[in-house]
């Protein structure tokens, strides 16, 4: 063989593998990113929790023909259930003149607006919502009447400009809390109970994965 051909072969697979590495390295990187950002929301819950706010970590859902997937958090009060979706997302090295802009997230009910040069989307808000229409279902069949889950997304290191309300709450984790507090009641004792047995018997609890 021709060594300019060899050569030309032993840059094409250099480059390859080089592309493949950096690819497996960013997906590493995200996969530690999106695990720290589950760890920062689930710590702030836990301090919250109480005999009246229960929270529950990671819901595994297995159904037949579909691909496995989970509920990052749940919250259980007397004011009703809350699933909550924690995505993170790494800010622009490009930040704006105001600093404070350069991690903000602008929500306008409908999508979710990043500083330039990221563009605006609806990263996890569909998510969020298809997770608290299943919790809905799944305990409603269970308890023999409606149970609302109110979908919330959760963005931690963010600052949040909620121009408008949606289907979907979107907060910073220091902000659920007060998300949580001053509620209305609309479960019993009895719902309480019921509901509290029930997804502590489908949730695991580990922050160290």
């Amino acid at each position: 063989m021709h060594p300019l051909v060899i050569l030309a072969f032993g840059i094409v697979a250099s480059s390859f593998f080089a592309f493949r590495v950096a690819k497996l390295t960013l997906n590493i990187s995200n996969h530690r990113l999106g695990l720290r950002g589950e760890q920062v929301v689930g710590l702030i819950l836990d301090r919250i929790s109480s005999d009246t706010i229960r929270v529950f970590h990671d819901l595994e859902v297995i159904e037949p023909g579909k691909k496995p997937w989970n509920i990052d958090h749940i919250v259980l009060t007397s004011a009703g259930v809350i699933a909550i979706e924690t995505k993170s997302r790494r800010k622009p090295r490009d930040t704006a003149p105001d600093a404070q802009q350069g991690h903000k997230i602008t929500f306008d009910g409908q999508q979710l607006i990043f500083p330039a040069p990221m563009q605006a989307d609806r990263y996890g808000l569909d998510q969020a919502q298809r997770n608290a229409n299943w919790l809905s279902d799944k305990l409603t069949a269970l308890n023999g009447t409606p149970i609302q889950v109110t979908p919330v997304l959760v963005f931690p290191g963010w600052w949040i400009d909620a121009k408008g309300k949606g289907p979907v709450s979107v907060l910073n984790p220091k902000a659920l809390q007060g998300f949580l507090a001053g509620r209305k009641p609309v479960l019993s004792d009895a719902q309480f109970r019921a509901i509290n047995a029930q997804l502590e018997e489908r949730c695991r609890i580990d922050l160290t994965r």
